[in-house]
């Protein structure tokens, strides 16, 4: 019986792993990338493994996801394989979160299959699915962490390098581990160079966060907003109420079952010290973050939900972490009501994330592959491509090797972004002193297109004509205007 139940747990974990892959193989086939996918492609083709890791001062991220685009960049392979290798990556943490988390298969299900794991952290290409990989293989490690203490190392060591808000994470891990060494004497082979290898992994991270004097974001303190945490901890369990009209005080009410939800996971932990130490200095950094340096949009904010599902899925690893709270009653399972509490909030993101994935499959999510189509079909590649704002234009690059638009905000020639000081001064500029500069600069208006966001005033289109737009798209932050000179015949 118990070999017929294995098999059929076997089946059931494979069933949801192909159907998780084919759903992700179909959305991806029809997703855009935008600007922010496109930087990190742009770093590892057009520079150096010394130079990348400078850049990363302007970047606020260690450059792990980096590396691993370089040979694919470096080697020619088209733009679409960052899709596919972060789609593996993605696929890979659900294996593991199937094989080995210790939550219900309803509880699995939801959760592969909400908007967090079923799009913005397996479509939308960025670093935070490596982060999700290596925490997810960090829990079902970390029964044996001291078994096998130094891949638990290499692990932690990687995962400071994902990008800034696992840096915390990763410190958080370092410092227990360190201290259980310590405080319980455990014989652990290669226990010290344990402990350097991850202590490495965090200087050599804090090394390529270190920002440089010219950076936009230079200093500790960037902006305040005291809100932020409230905001983001909504986010992480309702990731929908952003996306529709929702009357004020029922967003409010979402608002409270969030706390509710999220105080009752801490409560849950109040057995676990260790455990409560990691999610505490974990969220406490992502906190920081969000008040004092970035907002943050989605992608960050749900990795709360992931660190309340770590968090829960090592607390069953110590002794303490099934009890029952003293003084509650001997009848309330605290982890088994956040669990369900939780249930509730992922059926509810299931729902948004087939909404998001039909949306992708049937419209653009970002115009810069057809604007880059057109510019191809075209033979627009001789023609010097006067593009503002820089950030949403050099989505197009990676579709146009070798190509380099002239950014009006930096007056320079570019492929990525650097944000530093001088992109932040004419990161605002009009589109009267976007045309005064590209004159300034290029006085023969021969050969010149204007590569734009938005339409161009009205007072300004008697010099020009619009060549080709894209606007019906997702991401309304890549829609794009192409006009030539009036005086330019195509």
């Amino acid at each position: 019986m118990n070999i017929m139940m294995k098999k059929k747990t076997m089946i059931w974990a494979v069933f949801l792993i192909l159907l998780y892959s084919i759903l992700n193989i179909i959305i991806l086939i029809h997703h855009e990338p935008c600007g922010d996918e496109a930087q990190a492609w742009l770093i590892a083709r057009d520079l150096d493994i010394g130079s990348i890791f400078r850049q990363m001062n302007y970047e606020g991220s260690p450059a792990l996801w980096h590396i691993l685009l370089l040979p694919l960049a470096k080697t020619g392979l088209p733009y679409i394989s960052e899709s596919i290798l972060h789609l593996i990556i993605a696929v890979s943490a659900v294996v593991v979160f199937i094989q080995y988390a210790p939550f219900s298969k309803i509880t699995k299900l939801l959760f592969i299959f909400s908007y967090y794991m079923a799009y913005e952290y397996s479509i939308i290409a960025r670093s935070y699915s490596l982060s999700i990989l290596l925490l997810f293989v960090i829990a079902a490690l970390y029964n044996k962490r001291f078994k096998y203490a130094l891949w638990y190392s290499f692990l932690i060591f990687l995962l400071f390098n994902t990008n800034v808000h696992s840096f915390f994470i990763a410190t958080s891990l370092t410092i227990v581990f360190a201290w259980e060494l310590y405080r319980y004497k455990v014989k652990v082979n290669f226990a010290k160079i344990s402990v350097f290898v991850m202590f490495m992994g965090g200087v050599l991270s804090f090394l390529q966060l270190l920002p440089q004097p010219d950076n936009m974001n230079y200093g500790i303190f960037t902006r305040i907003e005291i809100l932020a945490p409230i905001v983001a901890i909504a986010n992480a369990f309702y990731p929908w109420i952003i996306d529709f009209f929702i009357p004020t005080n029922l967003r409010l009410i979402f608002m409270g079952f969030s706390f509710l939800i999220f105080f009752t996971v801490v409560l849950s932990l109040y057995k676990t010290p260790a455990v409560l130490f990691i999610l505490s200095l974990s969220l406490s950094g992502l906190f920081y973050i969000f008040v004092f340096k970035y907002l943050g949009a989605l992608r960050h904010h749900g990795l709360i939900l992931i660190m309340l599902f770590f968090a829960l899925w090592i607390s069953t690893y110590y002794n303490n972490s099934q009890k029952i709270i003293s003084h509650m009653p001997s009848n309330i399972n605290i982890p088994k009501i956040s669990i369900l509490l939780i249930n509730i909030c992922l059926t509810m993101s299931l729902l948004y994330s087939l909404k998001t994935q039909y949306l992708e499959y049937q419209y653009i999510y970002s115009g810069a592959k057809e604007m880059s189509d057109f510019i191809r079909r075209n033979k627009l590649y001789d023609y010097n491509i006067i593009a503002h704002p820089s950030p949403p234009a050099s989505a197009l690059l990676p579709y146009l090797p070798e190509k380099r638009f002239w950014y009006a905000d930096i007056e320079d020639y570019g492929t990525f972004i650097s944000y530093n000081t001088h992109y932040l001064i004419g990161s605002n500029i009009s589109d009267s002193e976007v045309i005064a500069r590209m004159r300034k600069v290029f006085p023969d208006q021969s050969k010149i297109l204007l590569l734009l966001t938005a339409p161009l005033d009205s007072h300004e289109l008697h010099n020009f004509s619009l060549f080709y737009k894209v606007e019906k798209v997702l991401y309304g932050r890549e829609k794009y205007y192409l006009y030539k000179s009036v005086s330019e015949e195509l």
